[in-house]
């Protein structure tokens, strides 16, 4: 005799939970690769492995993965820097860093389903990597840069968002996604739309 409960399948409920367990381990990766400590006043990162996750992420799951990249930064900011500036700062260059290439992605696979267009590197060199993170590096340098200081010393911060985040993105984001994201659409994990 059979003991197990018929298992309805919810896309949401599926969604939430890859949502929660994305967001717990990059939480705990983000949170070891950072010490505020060793960083200046703006607080950006000497590397950081929450790059990987606006790309792959945003790619993979849509608006759920947009949700943990910005609420797993937030967290880490809440738990290693605490200063509201900050975990402000940061979100938006972090909202802005997952919404373009989910966006873009969303069209690809409109387009083309899951196939080799969505996980070829040049489309992810652009629209996961290069163009988000010069977008975010702006954005996060314009934020934490004080009115009182000369506007040359912006590069130094914007240069330095740009080295934490692009070489994890190739590096591990990359084979990640070229790896993990077949399989994960094969088996249904992955999100077509924003939402579902």
């Amino acid at each position: 005799m059979d003991n197990t409960l018929p298992v309805k399948k919810s896309k949401l409920i599926q969604n939430i939970v890859v949502t929660a367990i994305v967001t717990t381990i990059w939480v705990i990766l983000c949170t070891l690769g950072f010490n505020p400590a060793n960083e200046p006043i703006d607080s950006i990162a000497v590397i950081w492995p929450g790059a990987i996750l606006h790309g792959v992420g945003a790619i993979l799951l849509g608006g759920w993965g947009i949700v943990a990249t910005v609420l797993s930064a937030v967290i880490v900011d809440v738990i290693k820097v605490g200063s509201l500036h900050i975990i402000l700062g940061f979100s938006i260059p972090d909202l802005i860093q997952a919404l373009i290439p989910a966006w873009y992605y969303r069209n690809q696979i409109k387009r083309f389903g899951w196939g080799p267009e969505v996980f070829s590197f040049k489309s992810y060199l652009l629209f996961a990597t290069l163009i988000p993170n010069i977008v975010g590096a702006i954005i996060a340098t314009i934020i934490f840069h004080p009115s009182n200081q000369p506007i040359e010393q912006m590069w130094f911060p914007f240069l330095r968002w740009l080295v934490a985040n692009i070489p994890i993105s190739l590096i591990l984001g990359w084979p990640l996604l070229k790896c993990l994201g077949p399989i994960m659409a094969e088996e249904g994990l992955t999100v077509n739309g924003w939402w579902q």
